[in-house]
C-alpha cells in the first residue's frame, strides 16, 4: 500500500482546485465535466492498479432520497474525473437499508461506503467491525473544513480516529408542514396555523370532517418507527419531559423520562387524534417518502417531517401551496424546546473496503464546498462545511424552516460528546421492544389503549436494561444526568 502522503497530496490537489467540475450556479442538468486533459487526482496506488487492468469499484449505499438527483449527477461527474473508478450507488428507504445492510455485513459483503443505519450507535458498529478508521486517508485541510462541533470524540471519532462523517449539520427535523389550501377549505386561517395542542386537534378534526374521506388532518410516516419516536420525543419535550433527542440516553432526577408526565401527555395527544379519526388511515403503512408524497397530493392538512421535504416538493409538486410552522405547544405553554443534538455520524468506510484511498477521495469531493453549495441551494439541506450555508441558502421555504428550527429547537446535552466513556454503555445496551416508536405505531393502529400503562412498562424495562449496561461497562449513571440542563435553552457545551 502506498504511504498516506501520496493520498494527502492527491486530496490536497482536489481541494485546491475547488472542484471546478461543479459550479455553484449550475443545476443538475447544467453541471459541466472537467475540461479534457484535466489531471486526475486519484491516488498513485489507484492509478497503478488501473494501469495493471484492475478496475476499482466503489459500492455506496445510503437513504438520502432528498439529494439523490444531485448525487446521480455527482457520481457521473466523479467517474469522469476519475475514470479508474466505477461508482455503484444504491439509495433505499431507511428501513430497507437497515435490513439490506445487516444481511450484507453478516455475509461479509458490505458496500465500500455505507451510511450508519438509524438506531445503531457508531460505537456499536465499530465494536462489531463494520467500519475502518478513515483518518489515515484524510488531509488536515479537509478535516478543518468542517464546522466546529461536526466531528466530535465519542460521536464520529473514537480515540482520535475518525470513523464516520456527518451528512449535514444537525437541526430540528420535526417541524410541521401544512397545506394552506386544505386549511382554507376547512374554514381555517392558512396564515394563522394552530399554535397550541387543543387548536391543533380542533384543526385536524375540522379538516377531517371537511375532507369526507378524501383528506385528513394529519398524515404520518407510521411505518418508520424512528420517525414516530422522534415526533413523540419532540412533543414530550415541549411538555417538559426532558426526553432528549432520538437514540440518546438521558436521566432526569435519577430515572429515564419515558413514563413522566410530559411523555404521557404527548402520547395521549396522539391517542386523542387517533380516537377522533384525524390521522390518515394509511399512515401506519407509510414510510417517510410515501407520507411526504401523499401530503403533496392533498391527502392531509399537516405533516411532521424535516427540511428534506422542500427540494422534493419543489421538483415534483411545484404547485403545492404549503407553509412551515413550529410544533404546537401544550395549552399551558411550552416547558421545553424541540430537542436536537449536534451533527451525527452518517457515512463510513467499510472495514472490508479494498480501496480506502478511493473511498476517502469520494468523500472529500462529496464534502467539497462546491457540491455542498449545490445541495444547500436546492433547499432542505444544511451543510456542515464552513461558509456554505451563508452563501448558498436561498429558497424562501428553506430559510423559513431554518429560522424556525433555530428559534424553536433547543440543543440538548449529548452524553457521547460530553462524556465519551458513555460509548461503552451504548455499545452494550440492548433495545427494549416494543420501543417508543413502535408504541406510537400501536397507538395509531388502535392496538394500544392504555397509553399510561404501556409507558410505565416500557420505562421499567428500559431502566433495568440501562442499569445492566452501565454496570457491565463500569460507567456511573451520573454520566447521563445533566442537572444544569434547562430544556428552554440551548445546552451550553462550554461548561
Amino acid at each position: 500500500m502506498k504511504k498516506k502522503e501520496l493520498l494527502s497530496i492527491s486530496l490536497a490537489l482536489v481541494m485546491a482546485a475547488g472542484l471546478t467540475a461543479c459550479g455553484t450556479n449550475s443545476t443538475p442538468e447544467t453541471q459541466k465535466a472537467p475540461e479534457a486533459g484535466a489531471e486526475s487526482t486519484m491516488s498513485a496506488e489507484a492509478e497503478v492498479k488501473a494501469e495493471e487492468g484492475e478496475s476499482i469499484v466503489l459500492r455506496i449505499m445510503d437513504s438520502s432520497d432528498s439529494t439523490q438527483e444531485r448525487r446521480k449527477v455527482f457520481n457521473e461527474e466523479f467517474m469522469k474525473r476519475h475514470p479508474e473508478i466505477k461508482v455503484e450507488y444504491t439509495m433505499m428507504s431507511g428501513d430497507q437499508m437497515t435490513q439490506t445492510l445487516t444481511t450484507a455485513i453478516k455475509s461479509g459483503d458490505a458496500p465500500d461506503l455505507f451510511a450508519l443505519p438509524s438506531g445503531v450507535k457508531l460505537s456499536t458498529a465499530i465494536s462489531e467491525g463494520w467500519y475502518q478508521s478513515m483518518s489515515p486517508y484524510l488531509t488536515q485541510e479537509f478535516i478543518d473544513s468542517f464546522e466546529t462541533g461536526s466531528l466530535n470524540e465519542g460521536v464520529t471519532t473514537f480515540d482520535g480516529e475518525i470513523y464516520a462523517l456527518p451528512e449535514a449539520a444537525n437541526i430540528v427535523n420535526s417541524l410541521m408542514f401544512y397545506n394552506k389550501d386544505i386549511l382554507g377549505q376547512a374554514g381555517l386561517d392558512p396564515e394563522n396555523p394552530p399554535k397550541t395542542w387543543s387548536e391543533f386537534t380542533d384543526a385536524c378534526k375540522a379538516i377531517t370532517e371537511t375532507g369526507g374521506g378524501q383528506y385528513y388532518g394529519l398524515i404520518e410516516s407510521g411505518a418508520a418507527a424512528v420517525r414516530t419516536e422522534i415526533e413523540l420525543r419532540s412533543f414530550a419535550n415541549l411538555a417538559g419531559a426532558k426526553s432528549n433527542y432520538y437514540g440518546v440516553i438521558s436521566i432526569v432526577a435519577g430515572k429515564n423520562p419515558f413514563a413522566n408526565e410530559g411523555m404521557k401527555k404527548a402520547l395521549n395527544l396522539y391517542a386523542d387524534l387517533t380516537k377522533e379519526g384525524s390521522i390518515h388511515p394509511d399512515s401506519i403503512n407509510l414510510d417517510a417518502p410515501s407520507a411526504r408524497a401523499m401530503f403533496a397530493q392533498g391527502k392531509a392538512g399537516f405533516l411532521i417531517q424535516g427540511s428534506w421535504c422542500i427540494p422534493t416538493w419543489r421538483e415534483e409538486n411545484p404547485n403545492l401551496n404549503f407553509g412551515v410552522m413550529a410544533l404546537p405547544v401544550p395549552d399551558e405553554g411550552a416547558k421545553g424546546g424541540n430537542p436536537y443534538i449536534g451533527a451525527q455520524p452518517w457515512m463510513g468506510i467499510s472495514a472490508k473496503c479494498q480501496h480506502p484511498e478511493a473511498a476517502a477521495l469520494y468523500l472529500t469531493e462529496l464534502f467539497g464546498k462546491d457540491y455542498q453549495s449545490l445541495v444547500v441551494s436546492d433547499g432542505g439541506f444544511v451543510s456542515c462545511i464552513k461558509g456554505v450555508n451563508e452563501e448558498a441558502m436561498t429558497d424562501t421555504a428553506m430559510l423559513e424552516y431554518y429560522n424556525l428550527a433555530k428559534t424553536s429547537g433547543k440543543l440538548c446535552p449529548d452524553p457521547l460528546a460530553l462524556n465519551p466513556e458513555t460509548a461503552e454503555v451504548y455499545a452494550k445496551v440492548k433495545e427494549v421492544t416494543p420501543n417508543l416508536g413502535q408504541i406510537m405505531q400501536g397507538v395509531m393502529a388502535g392496538s394500544i389503549k392504555d397509553t399510561d400503562a404501556e409507558l410505565d412498562r416500557f420505562s421499567d424495562a428500559v431502566e433495568k436494561e440501562w442499569e445492566s449496561a452501565m454496570n457491565e461497562a463500569g460507567v456511573d449513571k451520573s454520566k447521563f444526568q445533566f442537572d444544569d440542563w434547562d430544556p428552554m435553552k440551548d445546552y451550553d457545551y462550554s461548561k
